[in-house]
């Protein structure tokens, strides 16, 4: 049986509020989730051979989310599991999502491989609840093949639906200069008040535009490593439409409408476009 291969993609937080902390500790959030098609790890499937301790190793990651979905998996179903080797492109700690987007990618294809229907895959999303926040969005998104995704909640047991905006074939730049960043001590490092919500997902849909771009953690990621914040100097001078920070960081991205000069000339280890 031949090889299967399979794109676990970047993400960029079009929109990152901050609204609260639930009592499971979780914070709750406004996003939208935008996911880069040219920007993604590969996940190599053998369905010959059975998946095991040793598949999906990646260099330096201890927590393992795509070992932790396989053990869901066995748990709950009596299937065979394909042998999985990856192929990292994404940053790590780069608030790109890519574990949480390979381990969500990994449910998908295994599901697709055990031939599940989209509304068995939906109907075992909070299966993997403990795999984080990004997992279950990235789990919709690969789900349902949509382009975009708001989440309102702590993601974990927030709601989370497809939405529509009225982007067209922008570029995003996309920098990273090797920083890695804790997710968990950006939240801690958060020293802004919590925001009310910006407004219901109806009035999202149909007024927000790229411009109003704001991520209530970027200030603290800058805190923690004020380095980003001449990467961001060099995007600002490409007058784009957004510029920030994706995430709890430490990638940087910029949209803009045509590619600027000299892009692939700034002095950064990894830079990429991509398209919505």
């Amino acid at each position: 049986m031949s090889l299967i291969v399979s794109r676990a993609l970047a993400k960029v937080n079009l929109l990152l509020n901050i609204t609260g902390k639930s009592d499971s500790g979780y914070h709750e959030m406004q996003s939208i989730f935008a996911f880069l098609q040219n920007v993604y790890d590969e996940l190599i499937f053998y369905p010959d051979k059975e998946f095991n301790e040793n598949s999906a190793i990646i260099p330096g990651i201890k927590d393992n989310l795509i070992t932790k979905a396989w053990q869901i998996l066995t748990k709950y179903f009596n299937k065979k599991i394909p042998h999985l080797d990856i192929v990292k492109n994404i940053p790590i700690c780069a608030g790109l999502g890519g574990g949480s987007s390979d381990a969500a990618c990994f449910i998908n294809s295994v599901f697709d491989f055990w031939k599940f229907s989209q509304q068995e895959k939906l109907s075992y999303i909070d299966l993997f609840s403990s795999l984080g926040a990004d997992t279950r969005v990235f789990l919709f998104k690969y789900f349902t093949n949509c382009r975009l995704v708001y989440l309102n909640g702590t993601g974990v047991d927030g709601e989370i639906r497809e939405i529509d905006l009225p982007i067209g074939r922008q570029h995003i730049l996309i920098i990273n200069d090797g920083t890695k960043l804790s997710t968990p001590k950006v939240f801690n490092n958060l020293k802004e008040p919590f925001r009310r919500n910006i407004a219901d997902f109806k009035y999202i849909m149909e007024h927000f535009q790229l411009h109003n771009f704001y991520n209530s953690l970027q200030n603290s990621a800058l805190d923690l490593a004020p380095q980003l914040r001449y990467i961001l100097h060099d995007l600002l001078k490409m007058s784009p439409i957004a510029c920030g920070i994706s995430g709890s960081g430490a990638t940087c991205f910029a949209i803009v409408n045509n590619l600027p000069p000299g892009f692939f000339a700034l002095p950064y280890a990894f830079k990429t476009i991509s398209l919505f």
